[in-house]
Order: C-alpha cells, then structure tokens, then sequence
C-alpha cells in the first residue's frame, strides 16, 4: 500500500544556510539548553523565486504571521493525516518564512493543500535575496517560544530536516544538499508499461505521482504510485466526479495532464474492386476491360 511520505517541497534543493557551521542559523538558539530548532535555507535553482510545493497527502495552514507589518512573514502547516518520514510516523508540521505579502493574500488560516500544489514561492521579506527558510517537525505546532539565549524558536517537536523530509529524486534535483544525510523515497511504484498497441484500449501515465487504487473511488485503498508509461484498459467506470480505468488489476483516475488516451483503431474492410471502363475505342465501340487479380485475358 503506498504511504504517505513527506518528501522534500522544492524541485531544486539548494541549501544556502544550514542549522549548523559558521554560515548558519545555529545562533538563532545555541547555546541555549531548554529548546532548539533547525533551521535551512534554500534558494532554489537560482536567485529567482522558485514554488514551495505541498510535501505530503495534505497540509492545513493553521497560522500566518508577519502580512502587512514590520514582521517576517511566517506560514505554519499541519498534515492532516499521518505522515511517513525517515525517522517517525505521525502527524508533523512545517514552518515557511521570507515569501512576499502578495505571494500570501490566498493563504489563509484553515486552507488546505493537496500533494504537489503551489503553497507560496521564495522571496526575500526580512531577508536581503529570495530564499525560503525551512523549520519542520513532529506534532502540530503553530507557537514561538523564547528560549534561554533570548531567540524566539519555534515551539514543538522540532526535527532536523533531513529526520522529516525524503528526497523524491523523481521530484527534486540536489544541487546542493549543506552536508545533510539526506534519505531517497522509497520506491512504492506499480504497473509495468508495455509497447503502443493500435488494436487495443491503451492509457498512458505521464505523472510519477498517479495512485493506483483498490476500486474506482477516492475512498479504494492506495496501492502505489504507477510507473509512467502505456497500459491497455480493460473496464471504464464513472464515480466520484472521476472516469476511471482499470489497468492490470488496480484503477487510476483520468485527468487530463495526467493521462493520454488511445482508443483501439477500427480495422478498415477489405474494398474489392468491381471491373470498370479503362479505354472505349472510337471508332469499334468495343471496350477494354480491367481484370481482377489473378485472371488472364488472351487477344487474338
């Protein structure tokens, strides 16, 4: 069955500070002794401001801090569900700080994401360049807290990223990953493609993100991500404002961007050729007739 793992939000990882070293965050709460975080920045591919993506089945925005004041601007995420990360399975949260206020107006208190959408993009408010600044964690946690060195951190179960979040590698390119042993996705795939058939029903998968599922619902029971490629169908279904397919023995539900479809080609019926007028002689009226293949015409 696949799992909900929590996998890293960028496309480009590009860890600029990290929660340890002379270029870091750890001043933000070392040497304090009552609570911790830690902290990473990423600045994506380049100096643009590229998307934070939803790292799990579903997030809920449960606080927005910093839009329209002198603040950094701060979005608190809690899944919804259990998630499944390299060190625990559980609900967690994770904190994104520096994008712009523009970038936040949608971003509300009580919004949820799904797996693989745009929550907000680096940007650079209290921050001298685009970057997103990363805290995750255990549990569900929306506070700071002051800790003994006089920094504000974030209160809960903080985790080291690498502890929270799997690398996707299908997903995202390591560019540069601040010396943290960071942990690949399991591969929890399924389906095997086969060649493009004209004769049969075929889909074919364009995602890596597809879930195979038990029966034709939202609610069947999530059996893996399909490996991309072409599979013939064998039975359609409309339910849950979804036409599904069945391939091999798990169902996926169509949408475009995600599938191509291809109906099987009719065969196209033999024409047979009747005989027909080819040359008419002017002056005889007699005629010239074509044959059919394999006959024989002898003249005198």
């Amino acid at each position: 069955m696949i799992k909900n793992y929590m996998t890293y939000p960028l496309k480009h990882m590009r860890i600029t500070q990290s929660y340890y070293g002379d270029t870091s965050h750890r001043r933000h709460w070392d040497p304090a002794t009552n609570y911790s975080d830690y902290p990473i920045d990423d600045g994506g591919e380049n100096s643009g401001s590229e998307a934070i993506y939803c790292p799990c089945d579903e997030m809920v925005v449960t606080a927005v801090k910093g839009v329209g004041n002198s603040a950094t601007n701060t979005v608190w995420l809690v899944s919804t569900s259990p998630v499944v990360t390299p060190t625990f399975q559980d609900i967690a949260f994770m904190t994104l700080t520096h994008s712009s206020d523009s970038d936040l107006k949608d971003v509300t208190v009580g919004r949820k994401f799904k797996r693989g959408e745009v929550i907000c993009h680096e940007g650079r408010d209290g921050a001298s360049s685009d970057h997103i600044h990363i805290v995750c964690g255990r549990g569900s946690s929306n506070n700071w807290i002051q800790n003994t060195n006089g920094s504000w951190v974030i209160q809960g179960d903080t985790k080291k990223p690498e502890e929270v979040f799997y690398i996707d590698r299908s997903f995202t390119t390591e560019l540069w990953g601040g010396y943290l042993p960071w942990i690949d996705l399991p591969n929890d795939t399924i389906g095997t493609p086969i060649p493009r058939d004209s004769s049969k029903n075929q889909i074919e998968v364009l995602v890596t993100n597809l879930n195979a599922r038990s029966e034709a619902s939202i609610q069947g029971q999530k059996l893996g991500y399909v490996n991309p490629g072409i599979y013939d169908y064998q039975e359609v279904v409309e339910n849950d404002n979804y036409t599904w397919y069945k391939i091999e023995n798990f169902y996926v539900a169509y949408q475009e961007g995600w599938e191509n479809l291809y109906p099987k080609e009719e065969e196209q019926e033999e024409i047979i050729q009747e005989p027909r007028l080819i040359f008419q002689c002017p002056k005889t009226g007699k005629y010239i007739i074509s044959l059919k293949k394999g006959e024989e015409l002898y003249l005198r």
